[in-house]
């Protein structure tokens, strides 16, 4: 596994909050920076959530979504996503930090373009004051407003639909190359 190497760095003093959208946490993993839980930050003791960008724009456009399938995180829930509301509506500058997973061949690249979209038009954001930085698996996107991306490539002997790749050996290795794209976006 490698990386694309970076063409444009992020600061990270320049951001008041940094953000995970999705469960892969790469925030933690990489900056061991965590200073209270958001949406999709993995909740301890709470069963493992699968997130997605779809699934956080769906929370987005009506919090009562959050009573789908998770009745027992809703209190949980209801506070992380009240953070998230407040940081947005006092326009914090917010550095969003997403992650392909390495498991699967979906696409979140559109998603991810709805919920820049989402946080301009509902919080009139403008363009200096939230990123969205996304890593991507085996994909290439041109950056955009508001959107960074990155590439890392996986040869395919690690990439399964149905988790027979799923192993500490290929959780290691992915992360590990996670952390070094980050380092070097960030000039850790």
């Amino acid at each position: 596994m490698l990386y694309i190497t970076p063409t444009v760095n992020i600061e990270l003093k320049n951001y008041d909050l940094i953000l995970s959208i999705g469960n892969r946490c790469v925030k933690s993993i990489t900056l061991n920076y965590y200073k209270e839980s958001y949406p999709f930050d993995y909740i301890y003791p709470f069963d493992y959530i699968q997130s997605t960008p779809e699934l956080l724009l769906k929370y987005l456009n009506n919090l009562n979504n959050v009573l789908d399938n998770y009745e027992q995180h809703t209190a949980t829930f209801e506070k992380t996503f009240q953070r998230l509301f407040q940081a947005l509506e006092t326009k914090k500058k917010i550095l969003f930090i997403f992650s392909d997973d390495i498991y699967n061949d979906t696409t979140n690249y559109h998603d991810l373009c709805k919920i820049r979209d989402f946080i301009i038009n509902q919080y009139e954001y403008n363009y200096d004051n939230f990123t969205i930085m996304a890593i991507h698996t085996n994909k290439s996107y041109k950056n955009t407003d508001n959107m960074i991306n990155y590439s890392i490539i996986v040869e395919s002997k690690y990439i399964s639909n149905n988790m027979s790749t799923h192993n500490q050996e290929t959780w290691t290795k992915y992360r590990e190359t996670v952390k070094s794209l980050m380092k070097e976006i960030f000039k850790l």
